[in-house]
């Protein structure tokens, strides 16, 4: 009988071990990813963090680290240093720190904004309603956020002096309080985050004037996956799944912002269920859906649109030669397009 029992315990304990032994098997095969956002985690992001809470990263082989980012300026940097493997950045920003850093380069791999958000914003109370108004006022924003570095081509196409500007260096938490308080005139930032944070202080979002860059004058794209040519290059089917993950995650977060807002709260306990689900909605209407991503799916690049806007930037960027759109974006990684469709 005791022969019996120990026979029994030394079967269940090597299926304990061979089990084991299958588990860390499988997490040994996921490669190790390391990610980083553009900014905060806020309801928009979710793509992102979707497929690390329900396991589709790891179906997909990946081990995904999501940190938070403070400005694509910022972003660009940390992937091309290395200290990151792939960023979510504004596709402008990268060009111009392309341009920078010859030997550092980075390319997109994804197209995750069909159109920019980037804007100028000020209180309706000030009396600036229009680009040119901006001539000779108090702006404020973080040096590295997307808006700020694009500003310039906001200015040379709406007439703005951008000598004239006085601009004030702030933290990102700053800038909305020191718009509603009057002690700006107006600010640069993301559009959804301008409206969410102003709207999070209680104040009246109707109240400001936003200026998005794309509907005045510069059709620009929006936010990018970038990545280092060699990591890509030694990677594709990494790239190619992260991606999948994130399409995947973007459909989550379309059918159901509940479960979006759940995944962006185990990140930052703090944030507000329904200031967020606003900014989803925001985020939709003005970046994500546009009639070419309701048709052909997620990243349908039109290289002819990039390389107008990469045009466009040079001279305000102070490029010598305008960036060659092949040199910015790439279709080589992205999974096939019947997978990029988007699921409403």
């Amino acid at each position: 009988m005791i022969r019996h029992i120990l026979h029994r315990f030394a079967a269940v304990a090597a299926g304990v071990v061979l089990a084991l032994s299958a588990v860390s098997g499988a997490t040994a095969q996921q490669k190790n990813v390391r990610f980083v956002l553009d900014w905060a985690f806020q309801g928009h992001q979710a793509p992102f963090t979707i497929p690390v809470d329900d396991g589709t990263f790891a179906k997909l082989g990946l081990n995904i680290t999501v940190d938070r980012g403070i400005g694509s300026g910022d972003t660009v940097a940390k992937v091309a240093s290395g200290a990151y493997d792939i960023g979510l950045a504004d596709v402008y920003s990268m060009v111009r720190f392309n341009a920078a850093n010859p030997t550092k380069k980075l390319i997109g791999v994804m197209m995750v904004h069909d159109k920019s958000g980037l804007s100028a914003a000020s209180m309706k109370s000030s009396g600036l309603n229009a680009p040119k108004d901006l001539n000779g006022k108090r702006m404020a924003s973080p040096v590295g956020d997307a808006s700020r570095q694009l500003f310039p081509l906001f200015a040379e196409v709406n007439g703005i002096d951008q000598s004239s500007i006085v601009w004030s260096n702030v933290s990102p938490e700053l800038r909305e309080p020191m718009l509603v308080r009057g002690e700006v005139d107006a600010v640069a930032g993301h559009v959804t985050t301008v409206l969410s944070n102003i709207r999070a202080m209680g104040a009246d979002p109707a109240n400001v004037l936003v200026m998005p860059y794309a509907d005045y004058g510069v059709p620009l794209y929006g936010h990018v996956l970038c990545v280092s040519p060699e990591y890509a290059e030694k990677n594709p089917e990494i790239v190619r799944n992260f991606i999948r993950g994130v399409v995947h995650g973007f459909n989550v977060m379309l059918k159901d912002p509940d479960a979006a807002i759940a995944s962006i709260k185990k990140r930052d306990p703090l944030i507000n269920d329904e200031i967020e689900k606003g900014r989803i909605k925001l985020s939709n209407d003005v970046m994500f859906i546009t009639p070419n991503v309701l048709e052909n799916g997620m990243s349908n690049v039109d290289m002819t649109r990039l390389s107008e806007t990469l045009v466009r930037v040079a001279q305000p960027f102070e490029m010598r030669t305008p960036a060659k759109a092949d040199d910015v974006y790439t279709p080589k990684y992205l999974p096939p397009r019947e997978e990029l469709k988007i699921k409403r």
